[in-house]
C-alpha cells in the first residue's frame, strides 16, 4: 500500500501533462509488472479517429512526446489497431492475445466528459488478475480527474480551442526541440539524436484576425459576436489537420501552428481557411471575413520574434484591403515590410 501511495504522491505533484502521463505509465509498469505501458492520444478529423503514442515505458526504456509535432507522436488511423476500435468507439476495456509476442494486450479507454481522449495500453506476459485490473483502473481514474482539470485550464471556455497560456507552453517546447536538433547536428554528444527539420517540414505560425469584429459587436450585440467566434473556431477545426494546433489568442484573434514541407503548402492551407470563412453564412450577421499573417519558426527565434513577424504580415493584410493571407518572408523579400530589429539584449519583456 505504501508503494502505491508513493506513486500517487509522485503523480499528483505534476501540473505538466507530459510528466503526468509519464508518471501514470511508470507507476503501472512497476506495479503490475508489465512488459510495457503505452499512452495514446485520440484525435478526430473528418469523421475519422486517429491514434498517436505520446508515452512509452518498457523494458527498452522510456520515451515521450514533448510536442504535437515530434516524430514519436505521429498519428495513425484507429483502424490499424483493431483491438483499440471497441475501446475508443464503445468505451470498453479490451484484452487480446498477441501471438507474435506471446503477450496479452489490455486497452483501457481514457474518457473525459463523454469524450474518449486517449487509450492506456498495458502489455503483460499473462492476463491481468482482478487486483491488477483494479490497480490499473484506479490509476486511470486518477489520471482522468487530473486530465479533466488540465484540459479545463488549457482550453478557451467559449471556443474550446487551446488558450494563450497553452500557446506559450507549446511554442516553447517546439523551440526547445529545434534547439536540441541544432545541437545534435552540430555534434553535441549530450543532445538527443534528431533529424533535420526540413526532412519532416518546417514549423509555421499564423495569426488569424476577424475583420471589422467591433462592427459585428456594435451592430448585432456581443451574443452574436460570440457566436461568430464559436463558428469560426469550428471552421478552423475543419480546415486544418488533426496534428495542427489551434489557439484562441485573445478577443477576435486566433493562432495556428502547423508543419509543412514548403511555404506554398502553408499558403494553400491558410487560403482554404480564408475562403471557407468568407463562404460561410453566419446567422444574423451574414458574411464575415478574416485576415491572416504568417511566418516560419526558426531555432534561433524567441516567442516575441515569431509573433511579431506574423503580426507584421497581418498588419499588412489589414492595411491593404483585409480578407487576405500575407507571408512575412514574402513581404520582406519584395520590400513591402522592413526586417524587424534584433533585440539589444537577452532580456525579454512581456
Amino acid at each position: 500500500m505504501i508503494h502505491v501511495l508513493k506513486h500517487v504522491e509522485s503523480i499528483t505533484q505534476h501540473r505538466d501533462r507530459t510528466l503526468l502521463e509519464l508518471g501514470v505509465a511508470s507507476a503501472l509498469f512497476e506495479l503490475v509488472k508489465a512488459l510495457e505501458v503505452n499512452l495514446y492520444k485520440v484525435s478526430e478529423h473528418g469523421g475519422e479517429h486517429y491514434l498517436a503514442r505520446v508515452t512509452h515505458v518498457g523494458q527498452d526504456g522510456v520515451r515521450y512526446v514533448q510536442s504535437e509535432f515530434d516524430d514519436e507522436g505521429m498519428a495513425a488511423p484507429l483502424g490499424q489497431r483493431r483491438e483499440m476500435v471497441a475501446c475508443v468507439e464503445q468505451t470498453q476495456i479490451v484484452r487480446v492475445h498477441d501471438s507474435a509476442r506471446d503477450a496479452y494486450v489490455h486497452c483501457f479507454p481514457i474518457n473525459v466528459d463523454r469524450r474518449v481522449l486517449g487509450v492506456l495500453e498495458v502489455v503483460c506476459g499473462t492476463p491481468l488478475a482482478t487486483e491488477e485490473l483494479d490497480t490499473a483502473e484506479g490509476f486511470l481514474g486518477l489520471y482522468r480527474n487530473y486530465l479533466s482539470l488540465l484540459d479545463y485550464s488549457e482550453r478557451d471556455t467559449l471556443t474550446g480551442l487551446l488558450n494563450r497560456k497553452t500557446f506559450d507552453e507549446n511554442l516553447g517546447k517546439i523551440l526547445q526541440g529545434l534547439s536540441a536538433g541544432d545541437l545534435s547536428l552540430a555534434g553535441d554528444s549530450t543532445a538527443p539524436p534528431r533529424r533535420r527539420q526540413n526532412d519532416e517540414g518546417k514549423h509555421w505560425l499564423a495569426v488569424v484576425d476577424v475583420d471589422h469584429f467591433k462592427r459585428v459587436n456594435d451592430q448585432f450585440g456581443h451574443l452574436y459576436g460570440d457566436e461568430v467566434l464559436l463558428l469560426l473556431a469550428r471552421i478552423m477545426q475543419e480546415s486544418f489537420r488533426h496534428q495542427d494546433r489551434l489557439f484562441r489568442f485573445g478577443g477576435e484573434e486566433f493562432v495556428v501552428i502547423l508543419r509543412a514541407t514548403s511555404e506554398d503548402e502553408v499558403a494553400v492551407a491558410l487560403e482554404r481557411l480564408r475562403a471557407s470563412v468568407e463562404g460561410h453564412l453566419f446567422p444574423q450577421v451574414g458574411t464575415v471575413t478574416v485576415s491572416v499573417g504568417y511566418t516560419g519558426i526558426n531555432s534561433s527565434d524567441t516567442i516575441p520574434d515569431i509573433v511579431g513577424r506574423a503580426d507584421d504580415a497581418l498588419y499588412f493584410a489589414k492595411e491593404n484591403g483585409r480578407n487576405q493571407v500575407s507571408s512575412y518572408e514574402r513581404l520582406l523579400a519584395s520590400g513591402k515590410v522592413s526586417a524587424r530589429e534584433a533585440p539589444n539584449s537577452d532580456i525579454e519583456l512581456f
